[in-house]
């Protein structure tokens, strides 16, 4: 089975969790404070039997045969008669498969009816529903740090000062598969050009399908808009909070600190007004990975890290996993929220497929959130707030003021494993540009889930290995690195009198040559005076890690340490 990934739908055939039904948002303020609580959007739930009116089938033979679409629009006629329906084809996916659109959208059981019809077509290799996905954020120096307790707090956070001190993600690209984004100055500093992969113009809602704008138009809705029955509910700027939390502006004396304040961001819009079919979230996957999407310009910023804060009901599709597999293959670790109905992650796709890090949440007080799913599929769990008791529980990240189309910037509390996931795909960053490219989507799922420490409290129903450790993960040794590259160890100086005592000592470490004034230096103490510049190179056959420091410089005072 498919999915179709949005913020509340009920046109789907699987359901992932609401979006935050409980926001606060915040604008920024000349005089570096946060004031101006921003009204609480209005999230609906989607409905217990959705539906879809979008089809996945795979062609025999599979991409490049010649004849994929006529195959693919012969097996859609046939099928749409048996049921007493219409259907066309309307796209390819980047992966080869075509996508059909029925007449109206259909529920369970004739969605199976119209599948077991295609699948007996002739030349039919495998046909899935391509159902809506919905964000997994669930209800809820810089100024905003103060109540950013998920970074900095020992017991719930996920203790990142220890790994500011080695790395701040410099270099590395994060993209975020989301809503989009919306022009923020903690953001916009630090943004790519992205693109918009949705098909579909009214959902955009920006009177064309896919170009190069991922601006997010809002997920307002209201009345029978997205079959929710009535219901309405405000503009959530969901992959604007994401974002934030990977890669906020951090030191500028304003707002909050992303966990990898260096790292840039590449923005793929997949959910629209009423979501997002999987296929265009597939496709997003695929081209911010750098692989080829028919008719768009090849991304030119490969992401080493995805961000997919989103999910649906049903197992991992093959359009999903083949999507995974591609970025995988790239080099680009893929992180997914488990998803919020506190229910196994197994029934919650992509949290399901393989080839991902799959992320639970817990809240302030260092337990499982009571939201979160949990199981055999997670991999670990990061903050993803708790605003049960007090809204400052929740996760504070950038946001915007408007209520439907994109208005101020702000800042807004969140609850989710929408919130957590962005945590992982944050030390992921920090850890591939500590590392460089030589480190892997495998090494870097492993490294996080061997510095996990267990939750609070504990977690009997399956929170991975434990709740994320930022410091602990950056506190690398050459045993933790791919074969080959290292990291040297630091030169330490004693300044204690001015005279004998004053040395400084080059250690000894694998594959590294040590230099001072050109020349190289062994192992050992020396006595220190003056300036003392000491660099670091990797020996042949080796090679430094990407973010290692290699260069250490002390000037030693002529006087001897003050009493105390």
């Amino acid at each position: 089975m498919t999915h179709r990934f949005s913020p509340r739908t009920a046109v789907a055939l699987a359901v992932a969790a609401v979006l935050a039904n409980t926001t606060l948002a915040l604008p920024a303020r000349a005089d570096g404070e946060l004031d101006n609580i921003r009204p609480t959007p209005q999230r609906a739930a989607p409905a217990a039997s959705p539906a879809t009116d979008q089809f996945i089938v795979g062609i025999q033979g599979g991409p490049g045969i010649g004849s994929e679409a006529a195959a693919t629009s012969e097996a859609a006629r046939m099928a749409a008669g048996r049921v007493g329906i219409a259907a066309q084809k309307v796209k390819g996916t980047a992966a080869g498969a075509q996508v059909v659109r029925t007449s109206r959208p259909l529920p369970g059981a004739e969605a199976e009816a119209f599948l077991a019809a295609l699948r007996s077509a002739p030349g039919v290799a495998y046909a899935e529903p391509d159902i809506i996905m919905h964000p997994a954020a669930e209800a809820p120096n810089d100024p905003g740090y103060q109540f950013q307790w998920n970074l900095w707090d020992d017991a719930a956070g996920i203790r990142l000062p220890g790994a500011w001190d080695v790395n701040r993600g410099e270099g590395t690209v994060v993209a975020v598969v989301d809503t989009g984004i919306t022009s923020h100055s903690e953001l916009n500093p630090r943004v790519l050009p992205g693109y918009d992969m949705i098909v579909d113009a009214a959902n955009a809602r920006d009177g064309d399908g896919r170009d190069a704008n991922p601006q997010d138009e809002g997920d307002w809705f209201a009345g029978e808009l997205c079959g929710i029955g009535g219901e309405s509910g405000t503009s959530s700027w969901h992959g604007t909070h994401v974002a934030g939390t990977i890669a906020a502006v951090a030191n500028n004396k304003d707002g909050v600190a992303g966990v990898a304040p260096e790292a840039r961001l590449l923005p793929v819009r997949a959910l629209g007004a009423c979501g997002g079919y999987e296929s265009d979230v597939a496709d997003s996957i695929i081209w911010a990975a750098g692989g080829q999407v028919a008719g768009l310009p090849v991304n030119p910023n490969p992401a080493r890290v995805i961000n997919l804060s989103v999910g649906g009901d049903g197992p991992c599709s093959v359009t999903l996993q083949n999507a995974i597999n591609l970025a995988h293959k790239a080099g680009a670790a893929v992180v997914v929220a488990a998803g919020n109905s506190n229910r196994p992650a197994s029934g919650m796709s992509p949290a399901n497929c393989k080839k991902v890090i799959t992320v639970a949440a817990s809240g302030r007080t260092g337990a499982r959130a009571s939201y979160s799913n949990y199981g055999d599929d997670v991999d670990v769990t990061a903050p993803g707030g708790d605003i049960t008791s007090q809204f400052t529980e929740g996760i504070l990240s950038t946001s915007n003021f408007g209520a439907t189309t994109p208005g101020l910037e702000a800042y807004a509390f969140m609850q989710g494993t929408s919130m957590a996931a962005p945590h992982v795909s944050g030390i992921a960053a920090l850890l591939m540009s500590e590392v460089g490219s030589s480190y892997t989507p495998e090494m870097v799922e492993k490294r996080l889930e061997a510095t996990a420490r267990p939750l609070a409290v504990d977690c009997p129903e399956g929170c991975g290995h434990g709740l994320v450790d930022a410091a602990e993960a950056l506190d690398l040794s050459n045993e933790d690195l791919p074969a080959g590259v290292v990291l040297p160890k630091a030169v330490k100086f004693t300044d204690k009198d001015g005279t004998k005592k004053d040395t400084f000592t080059v250690p000894s470490s694998r594959g590294v040559e040590y230099v001072r004034d050109g020349a190289a230096v062994k192992a050992g103490e020396y006595p220190g005076s003056g300036t003392v510049a000491v660099s670091a190179r990797s020996l042949p056959k080796y090679s430094l890690a990407a973010g290692a420091t290699t260069q250490w410089t002390h000037t030693f005072s002529p006087d001897s340490e003050p009493a105390g």
